[in-house]
């Protein structure tokens, strides 16, 4: 099912379900220069190394549906690189890879890892925080973030009112307008 949010200058489509090129394209919906966000669980695990060798194509696939709609994708999902998992988002723009972003802070010491950035993005319409799963639950990541952001898009792994709770704490304290999606649903403000 898909949800439209506006924050701030952005447009932002929500695609909720299983990634399903097909059936986004059948929503309707022009998607011209917009956002697309699909939650985790949208897309099974994806391995990099199958990915780079050609024995999968995944990524490739959501870049071809970005070059399609025309539009920047955001798809959050599981990646394996060398055997170590992360939580991840992948961005892909008008038919390429623009990066695969992991989940920088770690709070609960799972058994997944972690890079040592968070990411901003440009579009048309602005510059966008990128905070995944407990990166938003984290008061310095606003803090590194917002100052470089126009608007704050958290998504989120798992589904919790905690989780949306302290999003929108942060996000009045920083005054910064908010995407959080969960697979369950959107929230913005």
């Amino acid at each position: 099912m898909l949800h439209k949010a506006i924050v701030g200058e952005i447009v932002f489509k929500v695609w909720l379900g299983a990634f399903c090129p097909i059936k986004i394209e059948k929503a309707g919906e022009s998607f011209e220069d917009n956002i697309l966000v699909c939650p985790f669980l949208a897309m099974s695990e994806v391995d990099l190394s199958e990915e780079v060798d050609g024995r999968d194509n995944k990524i490739k696939r959501l870049a071809d549906v970005s070059k399609k709609l025309n539009c920047s994708i955001f798809c959050g999902l599981r990646t394996k690189a060398l055997d170590v998992k992360h939580i991840s988002v992948a961005v892909c723009n008008k038919g390429r890879l623009v990066d695969i972003a992991d989940r920088a802070s770690n709070p609960f010491n799972d058994e997944l890892g972690t890079s040592n950035k968070i990411k901003v993005f440009s579009s048309k319409k602005g510059k966008i925080g990128l905070l995944i799963d407990t990166d938003c639950l984290i008061e310095n990541n606003w803090l590194k973030t917002a100052p470089h952001s126009d608007v704050m898009l958290c998504i989120n792994r798992g589904s919790s009112e905690f989780s949306k709770e302290e999003v929108r704490q942060y996000a009045t304290a920083f005054g910064m307008p908010y995407l959080y999606v969960d697979e369950e649903g959107l929230e913005w403000g």
